[in-house]
Parts: C-alpha cells; sequence; structure tokens
C-alpha cells in the first residue's frame, strides 16, 4: 500500500474515527490501531471499539492499493505536529513509512486480517433520511436528558421511533424529559416501524462527528440489532441497546393550570445566580403569584445565605405556588431551545412541568419538581 494525502484531510479523519479506538485497557490491543484501507481512488481509515465502529473515507492520492493497521495514538501524534501539508505512506513488509518534506518515520504495523470485520447491516431493514443539520438539532436537543444508567440500561441512550408521518427522538434519566419531533424526516418505501434504542455513547459520537459535516443528508439504517449513521463521507456502526423504553408519552403534560412565558436569557440569568446558595439537592425555588408579572427564584443555605431574583414574565391562570427544582435539570431544560421567549406550563408542585418555545413546538422538555 502506497498513498499520498493532505495534513488536513488526513487529520479530519482521524479525528473522525478517534472516540471509535480501543482504550489502554483493551483486552484486544487491536482496537488500539485503525485500519487504513486504499482501494482505486478510496481511501479510508476505520476504527472499532467492538461498541461501535466509525468509517471515514477522504481523499488523496492511492500510488498502490492495500490495508493495513497503525497505532493510532502515534499516527496521530505525528500527523498533528508535522509542519508540511503533503504526507507519504507506504507499507514496507511490517513498517509503515511516513514522509514528507522534512521527517520521516517508520512505524510498526499489523496485519489488517487481524483488525475485527466491521458488522453489515442484517435484513429488514428500515431507512431514515434527514438533514445534517436537523439531525444534529435533535441530538442537541434531546441528549441533556440522559445518562449512562447500569440498573436501567433502557434508559441510557435516545429512544428513535416513528409514526405515519414523523420521526422522533427522546431521552430521559427519569428525573426529566425531552423529546424532538423531526418532521422532515423520510422513510423508504417498505421501511417498518422503528422503536429502537441508540447508546448514549453512540449518540453523542454520531452528533460530534456529523455536527462536522456540513449540509448534507444523512442515511439511517436500522434493523433488529444495529444502527447505522451514514453520509457521503462517514459510516458510523452501533449495537442497539437490547431493552423497552418507558411508555413516556402520558408524563409529557396535554395542559397546563397556569402558564408563563418569559426571556430564555432572564431565566437563564436567574438560574446562575441564584444557585450559587443552592443546598446539597442543587434545589431552589420558584415563587408564582397568581395574576403576578414576574417569577421569584429564591434559594438559601444556612452556612452560605440566601438570595432573591425576579424575572418579569406574563403568568396565565393558576393561582399562588411554591416550587422546587433541581437548578442543573432546569437550565437544562431552558437552553436547549433557540428562541428569545420559552413558555413554561405547570399543573401543580408536584406534578412534571412542560417546557417549549411558541413559536417551535418540536421540542419539548418536561422536568419533575423536587417534593417539599
Amino acid at each position: 500500500m502506497k498513498i499520498i494525502v493532505l495534513r488536513s484531510n488526513f487529520m479530519e479523519a482521524l479525528s473522525s474515527v478517534e472516540r471509535g479506538v480501543g482504550g489502554a485497557n483493551s483486552n484486544l490491543p487491536i482496537l488500539r490501531n485503525i485500519l487504513l484501507r486504499a482501494e482505486g481512488s478510496k481511501i479510508t481509515a476505520v476504527s472499532t471499539n467492538l461498541e461501535f465502529a466509525v468509517t471515514y473515507a477522504f481523499s488523496g492520492k492511492v500510488v498502490e492499493n492495500g490495508e493495513v493497521a497503525v497505532p493510532f495514538s502515534i499516527l496521530h501524534s505525528i500527523v498533528k505536529n508535522v509542519s508540511s501539508e503533503r504526507i507519504t505512506l507506504e507499507l514496507r513488509e511490517d513498517k509503515v513509512r511516513i514522509e514528507t518534506d522534512n521527517y520521516e518515520a517508520s512505524v510498526q504495523a499489523y496485519n489488517s486480517k487481524e483488525y475485527p470485520i466491521i458488522p453489515s447491516m442484517h435484513e429488514n431493514i428500515s431507512i431514515i433520511r434527514v438533514n445534517s443539520n436537523e439531525f444534529v438539532e435533535a441530538l442537541q436537543g434531546v441528549l441533556v436528558a440522559t445518562q449512562y444508567s447500569e440498573i436501567r440500561p433502557e434508559i441510557s441512550g435516545v429512544f428513535v421511533k416513528n409514526d405515519s408521518e414523523s420521526v422522533f427522538f427522546v431521552a430521559t434519566d427519569s428525573f426529566r424529559l425531552a423529546e424532538k419531533k423531526l418532521g422532515n424526516a423520510k422513510y423508504d418505501p417498505g421501511s417498518g416501524d422503528v422503536k429502537s434504542i441508540i447508546p448514549l455513547r453512540t449518540a453523542e459520537e454520531a452528533l460530534r462527528i456529523i455536527s462536522n459535516q456540513g449540509d448534507k443528508d444523512v442515511v439511517i439504517e436500522i434493523d433488529a440489532t444495529q444502527i447505522s449513521f451514514n453520509t457521503d463521507t462517514v459510516s458510523i456502526v452501533s449495537r442497539l441497546i437490547d431493552g423497552n423504553f418507558p411508555e413516556y408519552r402520558a408524563i409529557i403534560p396535554s395542559g397546563a393550570d397556569m402558564e408563563i412565558s418569559a426571556s430564555k436569557q432572564e431565566l437563564v440569568n436567574a438560574i446562575k445566580l441564584t444557585s450559587s446558595f443552592s443546598g446539597k439537592l442543587n434545589d431552589i425555588s420558584l415563587v408564582l403569584h397568581e395574576g403576578g408579572k414576574h417569577i421569584e427564584f429564591f434559594s438559601s443555605d444556612s452556612a452560605v445565605g440566601q438570595n432573591t431574583y425576579k424575572v418579569p414574565a406574563k403568568i396565565k391562570g393558576g393561582k399562588t405556588e411554591t416550587l422546587v427544582f433541581n437548578w442543573r435539570y432546569l437550565l437544562d431544560g431552558i437552553k436547549i431551545f433557540s428562541g428569545s421567549d420559552i413558555v413554561v406550563g405547570i399543573n401543580a408542585p408536584e406534578k412534571p412541568v412542560k417546557i417549549n418555545d411558541p413559536k417551535d413546538p418540536s421540542l419539548v422538555y418536561v422536568v419533575m419538581p423536587i417534593k417539599n
């Protein structure tokens, strides 16, 4: 194998596959390598940690076809630090020779046949097509509501499902929930219904890689056990989480006794400021007055003190209430919306609270108050 590549293209490829490389504690040393493959006019870099695999295609000149496994950390360090833009890589017996205008190195290579086979999708594949910007926006909107759980693996990721018209991304950690509707996603004819759970790490990696891809189509393929995200340059293949995502629709309030409209930035400022005095539970209180014109944020700690912040707001319906929240959960939910104003729907101090942007009903965030 012999290829000539531009440093910038090579660096982009290595950055894209980096998180798929097995760690130092991996039981299979070969996973600490990436697979470089040159065939015809196509060059690809591949990594896998057996949880998910990333394949990235990048441009360059293929002088001689072939493939080889190369230690990622050494290769990445060389490409990152060389000053020349043109890099030549050539496999000679069991070494990869790397040359630039003023640098050369010989790196131990490994037999590509020892590298794990990247799994392919099985039969009965469901196919979803969505714009990359909408895909990124959806993951950014829901990922804040989930976290890894050994006890409940079925909520350790992002749930993807469809109805007759739309695709939904959903995430929850049992304390809060986020749902994003992708109204412009398209199903290929013959695709079946989808109810699949994407592992958290896979979703985070898909977001990181595809957010750097620019405006293009993302093809999502799903079978009984795997999911893949594909653009014209990158493919991410991952196992799915085995389990049933909770029946969540009943958790999202269909209406509200009290509706509050306020500036997103004002709410963010209020939470950040008053949280400085919150206690061990990260608790802050929201005091709402029937017919009032502001929300009162309050927090106190016997060892620190107390503070109050008033935010102008339009309050409709309801009665005077005090709700207590984990301020981190509340702040996370408010920050995912892109609009300047948000609406908070409240029914009772112990019931789920719904937050949304009145100009974009496709994204919903639900958070549970802390019981007094």
